[in-house]
């Protein structure tokens, strides 16, 4: 059995690029995983950059979704997430309305109905066609001037519904963050697909990036049902393999089986944001790299606090956090195991390829606790 579950676990760290497997650009990177969890712009950037191969930039993402090639948009869930400017419409075509259905109960909260989201749309297309691209407090303005009543969240309600109805997404760079566009004039034309063969290509695309995972880990990443997603996992036919495994049903792409790849070359450790695919990526088996639920609470004050995660090979290792020191960073690392020097080093070096993205200086400081 921890055979297998090595197995397992390598496959979803090599899927997910986080192994011996790279992308060449940013874009290639979010293609490989359909979608990338983007609330928090700064990490995020890593959370792509690090799966590149080489020494990328910060700048390197920043380009792509100014450039418009990658979307930061709500997608999926009511959440941010990056995609591929030609995975925008089907995705949102596919699961849009299903989100803003559930977030039903968020829009009455502020009072929010179809006719204030109807002028809003208006409004919105009005103020961007023609190419403009405007930040959140200039659609601000535009809709007040309009006479709508964007206070408190209620903007935010109307550029979220907006977004999911495949009308507005991220344009240009404004200052430290980005401006909305039209889909329209951003994101080039798609065929449309029907229900059931986009359904089929969600599975296998979530499969190629994130597999082995469970039907219940794509409903929590997709918000389709079971049902959906066991049908379209169908309609793949011997292009999906199924296999049981402690208890839990298991699927992967036949073309690419669980496996530890011999002589494989991948960093070490992995020093993972909190929102990364690797760990929101599912719902059932999130755990996976977590085998003997040793360490599950490093993942619990993680996501609680918002410190991050390091990954040791395929096992949830423990945490870091970052803190400006100067004009530099501190790292600060709290790790499960004790460390030797040797350790440290790998450790320091993970921490440099940081960095070196985000164009700082940093210090590394292991907790004493997690050295011998």
């Amino acid at each position: 059995m921890e055979e297998r579950w090595n197995e397992l676990a390598a496959a979803r760290v090599r899927n997910a690029l986080l192994g011996e497997r790279t992308a060449t650009d940013p874009v290639a990177a979010v293609r490989t995983l359909l979608a990338v969890q983007a609330q928090e712009p700064a990490f995020s950037r890593w959370s792509v950059g690090q799966r590149l191969a080489g020494s990328p930039g910060e700048a390197d993402v920043v380009a792509a979704v100014d450039a418009g090639s990658l979307v930061r948009t709500h997608v999926l869930r009511p959440t941010w997430h990056y995609v591929a400017a030609e995975d925008l419409r089907w995705l949102q075509a596919l699961t849009g309305e299903r989100v803003i259905r559930a977030s039903a109960g968020w829009y009455r909260s502020h009072g929010v109905d179809e006719a204030f989201l109807a002028r809003s749309r208006d409004v919105l297309v009005r103020a961007l066609e023609g190419g403009r691209h405007k930040t959140r407090d200039e659609l601000r303005a535009e809709l007040t001037a309009a006479g709508l009543d964007v206070s408190g969240q209620r903007l935010i309600v109307a550029l979220f519904d907006a977004e999911l109805r495949c009308l507005i997404c991220s344009g240009s760079l404004a200052g430290k963050h980005h401006a909305y566009a039209l889909v329209d004039e951003r994101v080039p034309p798609q065929p449309a697909l029907a229900p059931e063969e986009a359904t089929a290509r969600l599975v296998e695309r979530y499969l190629r990036g994130h597999a082995p995972a469970t039907l219940k880990d794509l409903r929590w990443w997709s918000t389709l049902t079971v049902a959906q997603l066991r049908a379209g996992a169908d309609a793949l036919g011997d292009r999906v393999v199924r296999e049981r495994v402690g208890g839990v049903e298991y699927l992967w792409l036949a073309d690419d089986p669980p496996r530890v790849e011999p002589g494989a070359s991948a960093p070490r450790f992995q020093l993972l944001q909190v929102f990364d695919e690797l760990f929101v990526g599912y719902s059932e088996t999130r755990g996976l790299l977590d085998p003997d639920g040793e360490f599950g609470a490093v993942l619990h004050i993680a996501f609680s606090k918002l410190s991050h995660v390091v990954v040791e090979g395929e096992r949830l290792a423990g945490r870091w956090r970052q803190d400006r020191r100067g004009e530099g960073l501190e790292l600060t690392f709290e790790l499960a195991r004790p460390l030797d020097r040797y350790d440290v080093a790998e450790l320091e070096r993970a921490a440099a390829r940081y960095g070196a993205f985000v164009g700082k200086d940093v210090a590394v400081t292991v907790r004493a606790d997690s050295t011998r």
